[in-house]
């Protein structure tokens, strides 16, 4: 959670060494995923403390990153992501805001985060969700998960280190998500 302006320094920082950069410099510099989350992580630091202009400037992050929500169809909350979020295709994310995902989390297009029985799905460090994945309920996911394309994950994944697919979730593999979320050059050359 983002209380003090060094938190707010640092899940900022994580999150954008996190994003692949654009292949242009003008392409980032304009890049609204990283306008999004740097908006998202100013909104949290706001809203997490007391004032009246903490609140004017709350709303006014908030309202912004709305907008360029809404032109995603997406729906991301504060205080619901740890540090270093990767939002690899930011079109059709909804997110509860009472769920809580934890940190170097990695997202795709038409991933679903929902309570269901009025609980909410809690996601462990360093997991991966693919292309319209869906994690429902109570749900608990450990740490370094990779969840596959269209996924329905319905039941706990206590398992770290695998990989899960299909509806319902079952496990089809051993090998789960690596610490750092971008392989260095001396690693993709191998």
């Amino acid at each position: 959670m983002i209380r003090t302006k060094e938190d707010l320094r640092t899940y900022i920082a994580a999150d954008r060494k996190a994003q692949p950069p654009a292949k242009s410099l003008i392409k980032r510099h304009f890049d609204d995923v990283t306008k999004m989350k740097t908006l998202l992580r100013k909104s949290e630091y706001h809203h997490n403390n007391p004032g009246v202009i903490h609140k004017l400037l709350y709303c006014f992050h908030w309202w912004r990153c709305k907008r360029i929500q809404r032109s995603y169809c997406s729906e991301l909350w504060p205080n619901v992501f740890g540090k270093g979020l990767m939002i690899w295709h930011p079109e059709r994310i909804i997110v509860n805001g009472a769920a809580r995902v934890g940190d170097y989390c990695s997202l795709s297009s038409g991933v679903v985060i929902a309570h269901s029985n009025h609980e909410n799905p809690v996601i462990g460090d360093y997991v991966e969700l693919m292309i319209d994945s869906k994690v429902l309920g109570g749900v608990h996911v450990a740490d370094h998960v990779r969840i596959g394309a269209n996924a329905l994950v319905l039941k706990d994944i206590d398992e770290a280190d695998t990989t899960w697919a299909g509806q319902p979730a079952h496990k089809i593999g051993a090998t789960g998500t690596v610490e750092h979320p971008i392989p260095t050059i001396a690693k993709m050359e191998d």
